[in-house]
């Protein structure tokens, strides 16, 4: 099935779902429709409700569908593979076309080809390899796949994964566990990730000309107080903290803090009266999210303090505490079982150092594990890549897993 597979992730790449601000969705879901339904599965399309659409997407305007797709016609017990089709913008600077799924010496390059269309890919063809194998046996028609939107834009709540469990889709009285493919590697296991604060800080001061400066109220001097502030402190918390637990990269064990986006001012000769910056704080699992918020608002306070006729208005737009799924589930034991057959090797169970949809599950009270293609350090990079021959090895590992864990549930 390599060439089928391979063809059904090249045409997913060759769509260009970015998000923001959430392109082509429409387009991705017709064409994983029209693959799944000659694959026979029964498709259900999902679209946030009118009434909650600004509260789950606030600023958008474009439809934002989600594709179920089922083989039994109301399968209960589920086994759910959840994949997320939106991709970060892909930006400038690529040597490989973002969007022409080129093969070069065994990758395949393209945005999304790690975070994570391939898991998608991934999913399908497990699950297809499997059925190909046994026919379309009872247990196999317990199997579903959600194919959801904007993960990449993350939120306490999303238009994806997060309105299907507010919808019933991830109920523990329909679904066993739940496999979401992310890129964590094809000899890992994950059962959860660190924490996140994402916030946007708005500072406003008063114009005035640059030659006399000190008549106006600067709000880019103040912003940057802030920024420098934050940059201190996670690099005074990285030296004193390391977490004991299995994060990956180790780099990730530390604390970090990421100021995404910074602008401000209308002219080099005003005095700025508005600037803005978004911060991510990400935590360690030994830090909770009082923590953050502490460090954060310190610093915000050192700069009014500073600067009082500045105007700080601090907006957190999302926020997770750790999260963790039991590491000795059945799930994760099935997987584990699936990697020593197939790459024989003992696999680590790993913690992710970014959020992804799995919160949803574990906080319905679902066994949930992240396993995927595509390596992690490679998402949202310039000339994303996929290694091909980890793909066809975690086709493998999805069968075998999801096999065994039939095996031991049925």
């Amino acid at each position: 099935m390599e060439r089928e597979a391979l063809s059904f992730l090249r045409g997913l790449l060759r769509i260009p779902t970015e998000n923001p601000p959430g392109l082509n969705y429409e387009r991705l879901v017709s064409y994983v429709t029209s693959v799944l339904e000659d694959l026979d599965y029964r498709i259900d399309v999902v679209e946030v409700s009118d009434e909650r659409y600004y509260s789950h997407i606030p600023g958008a305007s474009d439809p934002r569908p989600n594709v179920i797709a089922s083989l039994g016609t109301e399968p209960e017990n589920q086994v759910v593979f959840n994949g997320h089709y939106d991709v970060v913008p892909a930006g400038e600077g690529w040597s490989h076309p973002p969007y022409e799924a080129e093969i070069h010496d065994g990758k395949l390059y393209g945005r999304g080809a790690a975070d994570m269309k391939s898991g998608i890919a991934a999913q399908v063809y497990g699950v297809e390899l499997l059925r190909r194998v046994l026919g379309d046996a009872g247990p196999l028609r317990r199997v579903v796949h959600q194919i959801v939107t904007d993960e990449e834009t993350v939120g306490n709540t999303s238009a994806g994964t997060g309105y299907l469990a507010e919808k019933g889709y991830l109920s523990p009285k329909k679904v066993s566990c739940m496999v979401f493919t992310e890129p964590l590697g094809v000899a890992n296991i994950c059962f959860g990730h660190r924490g996140a604060v994402w916030g946007r800080v708005q500072v406003y001061g008063a114009k005035s000309h640059g030659g006399f400066p000190t008549e106006g109220v600067d709000a880019i001097r103040a912003a940057a107080q802030c920024v420098n502030c934050l940059y201190e402190q996670i690099e005074y918390d990285s030296k004193l903290k390391k977490s004991r637990n299995p994060v990956i990269p180790s780099s990730a064990r530390k604390s970090s803090m990421v100021i995404g986006l910074l602008h401000g001012g209308t002219w080099a000769n005003t005095v700025a009266d508005r600037a803005e910056f978004w911060y991510v704080r990400r935590l360690i699992p030994e830090e909770t999210l009082e923590d953050a918020r502490e460090e954060i608002n310190a610093c915000l306070y050192e700069a009014q303090r500073d600067n009082p006729h500045i105007r700080l208005v601090n907006t957190e737009v999302y926020s997770t505490p750790p999260v963790y799924s039991d590491r000795d589930s059945s799930v994760s034991k099935a997987f584990e079982y699936a990697i020593q057959r197939i790459i024989h090797k003992k696999p680590r169970k790993v913690l992710s150092p970014g959020t992804f949809d799995i919160r949803f599950a574990v906080n319905q009270g679902i066994q949930a594990i992240g396993y995927g293609p595509g390596r992690l350090e490679l998402s949202h990079t310039t000339d994303e890549w996929l290694n091909l021959e980890e793909f066809y090895t975690s086709i493998k590992v999805v069968a075998l897993g999801l096999l065994r864990y039939l095996m031991k549930t049925t």
